[in-house]
Protein backbone atom coordinates (compact mmCIF):
# COMPACT_ATOMS: atom_id res chain seq x y z
CA UNK A 1 0.00 0.00 0.00
CA UNK A 2 1.33 3.69 -0.91
CA UNK A 3 0.73 6.49 1.31
CA UNK A 4 0.85 9.98 0.77
CA UNK A 5 3.97 11.54 3.18
CA UNK A 6 1.60 13.16 5.92
CA UNK A 7 -0.14 9.66 6.44
CA UNK A 8 3.10 7.72 6.48
CA UNK A 9 4.56 10.24 9.32
CA UNK A 10 1.79 9.74 10.85
CA UNK A 11 2.04 6.02 10.87
CA UNK A 12 5.30 5.45 11.71
CA UNK A 13 5.50 8.64 14.76
CA UNK A 14 2.56 6.31 16.11
CA UNK A 15 5.68 3.52 15.91
CA UNK A 16 7.60 5.47 17.78
CA UNK A 17 5.33 6.19 20.48
CA UNK A 18 4.16 2.13 20.91
CA UNK A 19 7.97 1.01 20.97
CA UNK A 20 7.55 -0.90 17.88
CA UNK A 21 9.57 0.46 15.83
CA UNK A 22 11.20 -2.39 12.91
CA UNK A 23 14.74 -2.52 12.25
CA UNK A 24 14.91 -1.65 8.89
CA UNK A 25 12.35 0.00 6.79
CA UNK A 26 12.86 0.24 2.94
CA UNK A 27 11.65 4.19 2.02
CA UNK A 28 10.86 4.13 -1.77
CA UNK A 29 9.06 6.39 -4.39
CA UNK A 30 9.02 8.85 -7.18
CA UNK A 31 11.46 12.06 -7.23
CA UNK A 32 9.44 14.41 -4.81
CA UNK A 33 7.25 12.35 -3.20
CA UNK A 34 8.89 13.43 0.16
CA UNK A 35 11.96 10.79 1.08
CA UNK A 36 14.47 12.81 2.67
CA UNK A 37 11.70 14.53 4.29
CA UNK A 38 10.38 11.90 5.71
CA UNK A 39 13.80 10.28 7.03
CA UNK A 40 14.63 13.21 8.54
CA UNK A 41 11.90 13.85 10.57
CA UNK A 42 11.81 10.14 11.70
CA UNK A 43 15.77 10.10 12.56
CA UNK A 44 15.50 13.37 14.15
CA UNK A 45 12.98 12.04 16.90
CA UNK A 46 14.76 8.69 17.22
CA UNK A 47 17.98 10.09 17.88
CA UNK A 48 16.03 12.73 20.02
CA UNK A 49 18.01 15.86 18.45
CA UNK A 50 16.58 18.29 15.71
CA UNK A 51 16.57 18.22 11.99
CA UNK A 52 19.97 20.63 12.02
CA UNK A 53 21.53 18.58 14.13
CA UNK A 54 21.17 15.36 12.64
CA UNK A 55 24.20 14.98 10.42
CA UNK A 56 26.12 15.73 12.96
CA UNK A 57 24.89 13.38 15.67
CA UNK A 58 27.40 10.86 16.84
CA UNK A 59 25.15 7.72 16.05
CA UNK A 60 23.72 9.08 12.92
CA UNK A 61 25.66 7.24 9.74
CA UNK A 62 24.64 7.33 6.21
CA UNK A 63 25.91 5.42 3.47
CA UNK A 64 25.82 6.98 -0.10
CA UNK A 65 27.22 5.87 -3.50
CA UNK A 66 30.63 7.32 -3.57
CA UNK A 67 32.86 5.07 -6.36
CA UNK A 68 33.65 6.08 -9.78
CA UNK A 69 30.83 3.70 -11.15
CA UNK A 70 28.39 5.60 -8.19
CA UNK A 71 28.05 2.13 -6.68
CA UNK A 72 27.91 1.53 -3.13
CA UNK A 73 31.00 -0.97 -2.60
CA UNK A 74 31.69 -3.64 -0.02
CA UNK A 75 34.25 -1.76 1.97
CA UNK A 76 31.47 1.41 2.68
CA UNK A 77 28.70 -1.21 3.97
CA UNK A 78 31.71 -3.30 6.37
CA UNK A 79 32.09 0.24 7.87
CA UNK A 80 28.41 0.88 8.44
CA UNK A 81 27.95 -2.78 10.13
CA UNK A 82 31.05 -1.95 12.11
CA UNK A 83 29.56 1.36 13.36
CA UNK A 84 26.50 -0.03 14.15
CA UNK A 85 27.21 -2.76 16.31
CA UNK A 86 29.46 0.23 18.43
CA UNK A 87 27.56 1.19 21.60
CA UNK A 88 25.76 4.14 21.12
CA UNK A 89 27.32 7.15 21.95
CA UNK A 90 24.66 9.69 22.87
CA UNK A 91 21.54 7.29 23.33
CA UNK A 92 20.40 3.69 23.18
CA UNK A 93 19.64 4.10 19.46
CA UNK A 94 21.78 4.05 16.26
CA UNK A 95 20.36 4.94 12.62
CA UNK A 96 21.58 4.37 9.42
CA UNK A 97 20.36 5.77 5.74
CA UNK A 98 21.57 4.31 2.96
CA UNK A 99 20.66 6.45 -0.27
CA UNK A 100 20.22 4.61 -3.67
CA UNK A 101 20.43 1.34 -1.91
CA UNK A 102 19.37 -0.34 -5.37
CA UNK A 103 23.49 1.14 -6.83
CA UNK A 104 24.95 -1.17 -4.07
CA UNK A 105 27.46 -3.69 -5.48
CA UNK A 106 26.43 -7.72 -4.91
CA UNK A 107 28.81 -8.15 -2.65
CA UNK A 108 28.04 -4.71 -0.68
CA UNK A 109 24.35 -6.60 -0.50
CA UNK A 110 25.24 -9.34 0.73
CA UNK A 111 27.43 -8.15 3.11
CA UNK A 112 24.64 -5.97 4.26
CA UNK A 113 22.22 -9.07 4.10
CA UNK A 114 23.93 -10.26 7.18
CA UNK A 115 23.87 -7.04 8.79
CA UNK A 116 19.89 -7.46 8.50
CA UNK A 117 19.68 -10.91 9.57
CA UNK A 118 21.14 -10.33 12.84
CA UNK A 119 20.46 -6.40 13.49
CA UNK A 120 22.23 -4.86 16.16
CA UNK A 121 20.62 -3.79 19.23
CA UNK A 122 19.17 -0.35 19.00
CA UNK A 123 19.56 -0.04 15.53
CA UNK A 124 17.21 1.37 12.63
CA UNK A 125 17.92 0.90 9.48
CA UNK A 126 16.49 3.16 6.45
CA UNK A 127 16.96 1.99 2.93
CA UNK A 128 16.31 4.91 -0.08
CA UNK A 129 15.41 3.92 -3.80
CA UNK A 130 13.18 4.89 -6.14
CA UNK A 131 14.11 1.81 -8.21
CA UNK A 132 13.23 -0.80 -4.75
CA UNK A 133 13.02 -3.64 -7.78
CA UNK A 134 17.32 -3.42 -8.27
CA UNK A 135 17.72 -4.75 -4.63
CA UNK A 136 18.10 -8.12 -3.58
CA UNK A 137 14.75 -10.30 -2.58
CA UNK A 138 16.03 -11.05 0.64
CA UNK A 139 16.80 -7.91 1.26
CA UNK A 140 13.52 -6.67 0.05
CA UNK A 141 12.05 -9.51 2.77
CA UNK A 142 13.69 -8.43 6.15
CA UNK A 143 12.90 -4.56 5.16
CA UNK A 144 9.33 -2.97 6.50
CA UNK A 145 8.38 -1.07 2.76
CA UNK A 146 7.23 2.39 3.06
CA UNK A 147 5.60 3.56 -0.75
CA UNK A 148 5.63 7.31 -0.92
CA UNK A 149 2.86 8.61 -3.38
CA UNK A 150 3.63 12.06 -2.20
CA UNK A 151 0.99 13.93 0.26
CA UNK A 152 -1.89 15.63 -0.93
CA UNK A 153 -3.59 14.16 -3.86
CA UNK A 154 -1.90 13.28 -6.91
CA UNK A 155 -1.96 15.17 -10.06
CA UNK A 156 -4.76 13.20 -12.09
CA UNK A 157 -3.14 11.51 -15.43
CA UNK A 158 -4.40 10.98 -18.74
CA UNK A 159 -4.44 7.12 -17.75
CA UNK A 160 -6.10 8.05 -14.66
CA UNK A 161 -8.90 10.24 -16.17
CA UNK A 162 -9.48 7.31 -18.66
CA UNK A 163 -10.13 5.01 -16.37
CA UNK A 164 -12.17 6.71 -14.50
CA UNK A 165 -14.60 7.90 -16.77
CA UNK A 166 -14.85 4.00 -18.27
CA UNK A 167 -15.50 3.06 -14.96
CA UNK A 168 -18.21 5.54 -14.17
CA UNK A 169 -19.82 5.09 -17.63
CA UNK A 170 -20.24 1.36 -16.68
CA UNK A 171 -21.48 1.37 -12.82
CA UNK A 172 -24.45 3.66 -13.94
CA UNK A 173 -25.02 1.56 -17.22
CA UNK A 174 -27.92 -1.13 -17.21
CA UNK A 175 -25.63 -4.15 -18.95
CA UNK A 176 -25.14 -6.72 -17.01
CA UNK A 177 -22.29 -7.49 -14.29
CA UNK A 178 -20.81 -9.71 -16.61
CA UNK A 179 -20.73 -7.04 -19.93
CA UNK A 180 -20.00 -4.36 -17.22
CA UNK A 181 -17.16 -5.79 -15.45
CA UNK A 182 -15.43 -7.76 -19.01
CA UNK A 183 -15.90 -4.33 -20.51
CA UNK A 184 -13.48 -2.36 -17.81
CA UNK A 185 -11.56 -5.31 -17.28
CA UNK A 186 -10.47 -4.67 -20.99
CA UNK A 187 -10.36 -1.09 -20.38
CA UNK A 188 -8.42 -1.32 -17.42
CA UNK A 189 -5.71 -3.94 -19.02
CA UNK A 190 -5.13 -1.69 -22.33
CA UNK A 191 -4.12 1.62 -19.80
CA UNK A 192 -2.15 -0.91 -18.04
CA UNK A 193 -0.44 -1.87 -20.87
CA UNK A 194 0.11 1.54 -22.45
CA UNK A 195 1.85 2.01 -19.03
CA UNK A 196 4.09 -0.97 -19.23
CA UNK A 197 5.30 -0.11 -22.86
CA UNK A 198 6.07 3.61 -21.54
CA UNK A 199 7.77 2.51 -18.49
CA UNK A 200 9.88 -0.06 -20.59
CA UNK A 201 10.94 2.46 -22.83
CA UNK A 202 12.14 4.77 -20.25
CA UNK A 203 14.40 1.88 -18.38
CA UNK A 204 15.65 1.03 -22.10
CA UNK A 205 16.81 4.83 -22.84
CA UNK A 206 17.86 5.40 -19.15
CA UNK A 207 20.49 1.78 -20.12
CA UNK A 208 21.78 3.42 -23.30
CA UNK A 209 22.60 6.56 -21.50
CA UNK A 210 24.44 5.04 -18.67
CA UNK A 211 26.08 2.14 -21.22
CA UNK A 212 27.73 5.54 -23.12
CA UNK A 213 28.83 7.35 -19.96
CA UNK A 214 30.13 4.20 -18.27
CA UNK A 215 31.66 1.59 -20.90
CA UNK A 216 34.93 3.41 -20.97
CA UNK A 217 35.06 3.22 -17.19
CA UNK A 218 33.27 -0.22 -16.48
CA UNK A 219 34.14 -3.71 -17.40
CA UNK A 220 30.97 -5.69 -19.53
CA UNK A 221 30.48 -8.01 -16.42
CA UNK A 222 29.18 -4.71 -14.50
CA UNK A 223 26.67 -3.07 -17.43
CA UNK A 224 25.08 -6.61 -17.93
CA UNK A 225 24.76 -6.80 -14.27
CA UNK A 226 22.92 -2.88 -14.77
CA UNK A 227 21.29 -4.26 -17.16
CA UNK A 228 18.98 -6.99 -15.29
CA UNK A 229 18.51 -4.15 -12.43
CA UNK A 230 16.98 -2.14 -14.73
CA UNK A 231 15.06 -4.56 -15.82
CA UNK A 232 13.62 -5.45 -12.55
CA UNK A 233 13.53 -2.30 -11.79
CA UNK A 234 11.41 -1.53 -14.96
CA UNK A 235 8.93 -4.59 -13.74
CA UNK A 236 8.52 -2.77 -9.78
CA UNK A 237 7.54 0.73 -12.24
CA UNK A 238 4.59 -1.00 -13.62
CA UNK A 239 3.12 -2.89 -10.62
CA UNK A 240 3.18 0.10 -8.63
CA UNK A 241 1.59 1.53 -11.86
CA UNK A 242 -0.90 -1.17 -11.37
CA UNK A 243 -1.55 -0.20 -7.72
CA UNK A 244 -1.94 3.28 -9.01
CA UNK A 245 -4.45 2.79 -11.47
CA UNK A 246 -6.48 -0.26 -8.48
CA UNK A 247 -6.08 3.48 -6.48
CA UNK A 248 -8.23 5.04 -8.87
CA UNK A 249 -10.22 2.29 -8.77
CA UNK A 250 -11.20 2.63 -4.99
CA UNK A 251 -11.35 6.26 -4.64
CA UNK A 252 -14.22 6.21 -6.70
CA UNK A 253 -15.90 3.57 -5.20
CA UNK A 254 -15.03 5.37 -1.84
CA UNK A 255 -16.93 8.00 -3.02
CA UNK A 256 -19.93 5.94 -3.99
CA UNK A 257 -20.30 4.36 -0.59
CA UNK A 258 -19.72 7.89 1.08
CA UNK A 259 -22.22 9.37 -1.02
CA UNK A 260 -24.95 6.48 -0.50
CA UNK A 261 -23.97 6.18 3.73
CA UNK A 262 -24.99 9.78 4.21
CA UNK A 263 -28.47 9.09 3.37
CA UNK A 264 -28.38 6.82 6.81
CA UNK A 265 -26.71 7.12 9.90
CA UNK A 266 -24.76 3.65 9.87
CA UNK A 267 -24.15 1.82 6.35
CA UNK A 268 -24.84 -1.71 8.18
CA UNK A 269 -28.32 -0.48 7.83
CA UNK A 270 -27.92 0.92 4.32
CA UNK A 271 -28.30 -1.98 1.37
CA UNK A 272 -26.80 0.15 -1.15
CA UNK A 273 -23.57 1.03 1.16
CA UNK A 274 -23.37 -2.74 1.84
CA UNK A 275 -23.50 -3.31 -1.70
CA UNK A 276 -20.08 -0.78 -2.15
CA UNK A 277 -18.34 -2.10 0.92
CA UNK A 278 -18.85 -5.32 -1.13
CA UNK A 279 -17.37 -3.66 -3.69
CA UNK A 280 -14.46 -2.33 -2.75
CA UNK A 281 -13.68 -5.48 -0.99
CA UNK A 282 -13.64 -7.43 -4.24
CA UNK A 283 -11.15 -4.89 -5.33
CA UNK A 284 -9.36 -5.92 -2.42
CA UNK A 285 -8.97 -9.30 -3.40
CA UNK A 286 -8.20 -8.24 -6.48
CA UNK A 287 -5.45 -6.64 -5.14
CA UNK A 288 -4.08 -9.23 -2.98
CA UNK A 289 -4.58 -11.97 -5.61
CA UNK A 290 -1.94 -9.53 -8.12
CA UNK A 291 0.48 -9.46 -4.78
CA UNK A 292 0.79 -13.62 -4.86
CA UNK A 293 1.30 -13.73 -8.57
CA UNK A 294 -1.94 -15.12 -9.92
CA UNK A 295 -1.51 -14.22 -13.69
CA UNK A 296 -1.89 -10.68 -14.05
CA UNK A 297 -5.20 -11.06 -17.35
CA UNK A 298 -6.68 -13.94 -15.69
CA UNK A 299 -6.81 -11.81 -12.06
CA UNK A 300 -8.33 -8.39 -13.22
CA UNK A 301 -11.02 -9.78 -15.50
CA UNK A 302 -12.05 -12.21 -12.40
CA UNK A 303 -11.52 -9.46 -9.92
CA UNK A 304 -13.40 -6.81 -11.90
CA UNK A 305 -16.45 -9.59 -12.75
CA UNK A 306 -16.47 -9.63 -9.09
CA UNK A 307 -16.52 -6.23 -8.61
CA UNK A 308 -19.63 -5.16 -10.65
CA UNK A 309 -22.01 -8.13 -9.83
CA UNK A 310 -22.02 -6.85 -6.28
CA UNK A 311 -22.72 -3.14 -7.42
CA UNK A 312 -26.24 -1.70 -6.53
Amino acid sequence: MAFPLSEALQRLNASIDAGRMAHAYLICGPVGSGKKTLIDTLCARLLNTTGDGLTKHADFHTVTPESKSRRILVEQMRTLEHAMRERAIAGRRKVAVIQDADRMQPQAANAFLKTLEEPPSGSHFFLVSSLPGALMDTIISRCLPIHLVGDGARAESASDSELAAALDELLDSRSSPETAGLQFARVFLDVLGREREQIRAGFQEGFKSEQAHYKQSTDGKWLEDREDQLKASAEAAVVQKRGELLQVVDRHLAERLRATAATTLSPEHNAGARAWLRCTDALDALAADLQRGVYESLAIEAGFLNLFQNRP
